[in-house]
């Protein structure tokens, strides 16, 4: 019994199709159940083709807005469209197929856009159709390559010299575009680096703004260049500063405050080991008269240029120096006479001043004024070859350090005697003393002599 069935279900074609449809449908249930359709957008720059076509007319093709972006999006099985990305597309815009008769400046042409795999899988649908483009003069720049650096290197060391090879571009393209160009620059990575490295990378376009110019309509004449870095030492090196000259009368110079103390410069190992100090010649800090704090800014990258060595931030050039005058205080001193030392003074002379004390005026400044006495002076006169007499004479003042000035001269006015002609004098006189008297005696007798004549004469006279 099964044998004939079977037999007749195998000669009955009919039935044999209708077991194919049920398969199939059954078949697609399944697939669009475990892989339903899925939908998923792109945006892909547009390669322009046969640019040349264009500059043999003596023109370049400049893209109009973002055109020259192909967005679009596809449709199919999930697992084909999740599988799918931009380098899976060619997206490209033939110049060889513009009509040039078009009216108005903006020339369209057909964007194409193709799948790599899935071809058949798929659907594409365009949201943007053509690249529209205007016709402009060719324009063409030569532009010097800046080197840049990306990252921080190693700890204790710092960037050197930073170098391109070639270090000079050749850009053409349109007027408008090349006219944005401001600088065109090559960077390399350093973070973490603790030696020489070098690369090869494509020069970046910027405008003024610090933004990327990116634009397939551009010709560069060196589409990759070399980049290489040297990596230096670092050290921490303090700086030490000398004054010249000499402030005003009255004034004392008292040190210098400048900030920073200490640089941080990079350099080779062997010349930096060689270096303790960076001195700043004194001619550089002159305060020759100066009455007050004498402020400037020190240009420091000069001297360390001479010790082969530079600075690893280049902004902390600059030193503010400040050297501090200050003005001293005077004070008077009542210097006792009898303090006075005397030099040159005969053992049979004898000195007498007119006054108790001299004043002695000394500047320095307040500090050390308040710790100066007056037996930490010294004041000497010197008689030598001076006669018995009146004299007025300048003291020898000695002051205990080059701190303390004496504000003027000090004079003293003396009497000189002779000790030796005093006692002369004195006896002199004493014998002078005791002849005087006994004249007197004399002179009395003969006196009372001249009267005892005059009064005979007289009772002479009466007589007569």
């Amino acid at each position: 019994m099964f044998r004939k069935i079977m037999k007749h279900l195998a000669n009955n074609p009919g039935l044999k199709l209708l077991s194919l449809l049920i398969s199939v449908v059954i078949w697609l249930a399944v697939v669009n159940v475990a892989d339903p359709e899925g939908t998923k957008s792109f945006s892909i720059p547009v390669e322009i083709l046969n640019k040349d076509v264009i500059t043999e007319m003596g023109k370049v093709p400049n893209v109009v807005g973002d055109t020259d972006i192909a967005i679009f999006y596809i449709t199919g099985p999930r697992s084909r469209v999740e599988d799918m990305s931009a380098s899976d597309f060619s997206v490209t815009a033939d110049l060889s197929q513009v009509d040039l008769s078009q009216d108005g400046a903006a020339k369209l042409v057909p964007i194409e856009i193709t799948a790599k795999k899935n071809e058949r899988r798929i659907d594409i649908i365009r949201r943007t159709v053509n690249l529209q483009i205007t016709l402009e003069d060719r324009s063409e720049q030569k532009f010097v390559i800046s080197p840049e650096t990306l990252g921080e290197p190693a700890e204790g060391c710092a960037i050197g010299n930073v170098e391109v090879m070639p270090n000079l571009v050749k850009i053409s393209g349109p007027a408008s575009v090349v006219s944005r160009i401001s600088r065109v620059s090559a960077a390399i990575n350093v973070d973490g680096i603790s030696s020489d490295v070098s690369d090869n990378v494509a020069p970046v376009l910027y405008d003024e703004n610090g933004l990327v110019i990116s634009s397939d309509l551009l010709e560069l004449n060196q589409q990759m260049v070399t980049i290489r870095t040297e990596i230096l030492g670092t050290k921490n090196i303090p700086v030490r500063f000398q004054v010249s000259g000499t402030p005003a009368s009255g004034y004392e110079y008292r040190g210098l405050e400048y900030a920073p103390e200490t640089v941080l410069v990079k350099g080779e190992a062997s010349v930096l080991n060689s270096i303790s100090a960076i001195n700043i010649p004194a001619d550089v800090i002159n305060i020759e008269g100066a009455n007050k704090d004498v402020e400037t800014s020190i240009e420091i990258m000069p001297y360390l240029q001479e010790l082969g060595i530079a600075l690893v931030d280049e902004n902390t050039n600059k030193i503010a120096v400040k050297a501090i005058i200050e003005r001293k205080a005077t004070k008077i001193f009542n210097y006792q006479t009898k303090d006075i030392k005397i030099t040159g003074l005969p053992s049979n002379f004898e000195v007498t001043f007119s006054a108790d004390t001299v004043a002695v005026n000394v500047r320095a400044l307040e500090e050390d004024l308040d710790v100066l006495e007056e037996n930490n002076i010294e004041a000497i006169l010197d008689i030598t070859d001076l006669e018995p007499g009146t004299y007025t004479r300048q003291l020898t003042i000695t002051l205990p350090g080059e701190k303390y000035e004496l504000v003027s001269q000090v004079n003293v006015q003396i009497t000189i005697t002779d000790q030796d002609a005093a006692v002369e004098e004195d006896a002199a006189n004493a014998d002078e003393d005791q002849s005087t008297g006994s004249g007197s005696l004399n002179n009395d007798t003969n006196t009372e002599e001249d009267e005892d004549d005059s009064q005979e004469a007289d009772r002479s006279q009466r007589d007569e």
